[in-house]
């Protein structure tokens, strides 16, 4: 609570210097290509800018979630999720063809070209509270040289079955090529992939029913437990939220669960030989995407928003970072040159080319069951902790947890 206090009256002071305020949360080497566009957004308006850069695993969405129900959020924030702002983000429909210079339906279906959900948001509330920024897909990164130590070749024109990369794990493990076979990042949307190819998930296809206490369900939460029990995978991260990168980028851990926002950074940063391998499957080929969003919480805001989701700057920002652009007319205008991240690319593209299970299930994007998802992420986590630190039992914890997202959906 002193945090939060300390926090708002920050921003307060901020305020008096600068004209708008953006929140931010740092992906990799973005911070000065961030503050690059800004000051040029300070040169073109006069506005002055102030990034608000705070660590996203020290609890970056539960600070912004007070700071607006408080009354004094940041001008404008970095996001992952809409939802939640539905009651206090800016409705930018009415600022489309101001900052855009499209009508609204052309913006609107230029910039759902990766968010099919965005689009879904605005047909169900009738308002827009947020642009796409940037899209991304889950992936699992691996030290080519601990793989190599370990005496381990992954398949190159086929994923891993489930048994095959725990296989893999106790290899590295045993091998004493690695402290871990895997590191995999605190989030319950990431957990959801190992849902997914499992054959389980919160919700079922047609976003009617729970299914997160159904029998595929309960076996990737025992399967996930499994690997911390066997210390394949640190605790620290699930348990105590330490920052998972840095065990892959030290060489502590064979392979990371993250995504392709990662790839600007250990590009830069890495110095071992790396790569992708394709998600593993029990049941089913799934692949999760993501991405970001800009949210404006001041009409002010929404100047900054719509300057940083431009053509030009949004270009830069895909180009540089090696992420792919929210916007239709830029699908073919990014061009990455980089060999090591356009085969890393193959790699995801081909996963997600056979994936059965994307971005639109209803666990994350259905405006009608995602609400309930996003309201109990923290709820989500919890669970899973529990069974990871023996409190519940896999089975105890995802009926409990069941039991919870049924009575808030109603059902």
């Amino acid at each position: 609570m002193k945090r939060l206090l300390v926090l708002l009256m920050v921003i307060a002071a901020l305020s008096v210097f600068a004209d708008t305020v953006l929140m931010w949360f740092t992906d990799g080497p973005d911070f000065d290509l961030i503050t690059e566009q800004t000051n040029r957004f300070t040169k073109q308006t006069g506005e002055k800018v102030v990034i608000l850069n705070l660590p996203y695993y020290l609890e970056y969405k539960p600070k912004l979630a007070a700071m607006a129900k408080a009354g004094s959020p940041p001008d404008v924030a970095r996001e992952t999720d809409l939802l939640p702002w539905l009651d206090y983000a800016v409705d930018l429909k009415p600022l489309v063809e101001k900052y855009t210079g499209m009508k609204f339906e052309e913006w609107l279906d230029n910039v759902s070209f990766y968010k099919a959900g965005f689009k879904k948001l605005y047909e169900k509330y009738g308002k827009v509270i947020g642009i796409p920024y940037t899209s991304d897909a889950h992936a699992i990164f691996y030290n080519k040289e601990i793989f190599k130590k370990a005496g381990i070749e992954p398949p190159k024109d086929r994923p891993w079955t489930i048994d095959e990369w725990y296989a893999a794990m106790k290899k590295i493990k045993q091998s004493g090529a690695a402290r871990y076979a895997l590191v995999y990042d605190f989030s319950p949307y990431r957990f959801a992939n190992l849902l997914y190819v499992f054959g389980g998930g919160i919700w079922d296809r047609e976003g009617k029913n729970i299914i997160i206490d159904s029998k595929e369900s309960i076996e990737a939460l025992e399967f996930f437990v499994k690997l911390h029990d066997e210390d394949l995978i640190p605790k620290a991260v699930w348990l105590t939220g330490d920052a998972p990168a840095k065990y892959f980028q030290n060489g502590l851990a064979a392979m990371y669960v993250s995504g392709t926002w990662m790839l600007a950074q250990f590009r830069e940063q890495l110095k071992f030989d790396w790569g992708v391998v394709m998600w593993p499957y029990k049941r089913e080929r799934a692949v999760m995407t993501g991405g970001k969003y800009i949210v404006p919480f001041t009409e002010k805001g929404a100047a900054l928003a719509f300057f940083l989701t431009n053509e030009q700057n949004l270009a830069e920002f895909a180009g540089k970072l090696f992420l792919i652009p929210d916007r239709k007319d830029l699908a073919d205008k990014v061009k990455i040159e980089d060999p090591l991240i356009n085969e890393v690319y193959t790699i995801v593209m081909k996963d997600l080319d056979q994936s059965t299970r994307g971005s639109m299930v209803p666990d994350w994007y259905d405006p009608d069951t995602a609400a309930i998802v996003q309201t109990n992420r923290a709820v989500i986590n919890d669970h899973i902790k529990a069974a990871i630190a023996k409190e519940k039992t896999p089975e105890q914890a995802f009926k409990e947890l069941a039991a919870i997202l049924r009575k808030a959906a109603g059902k």
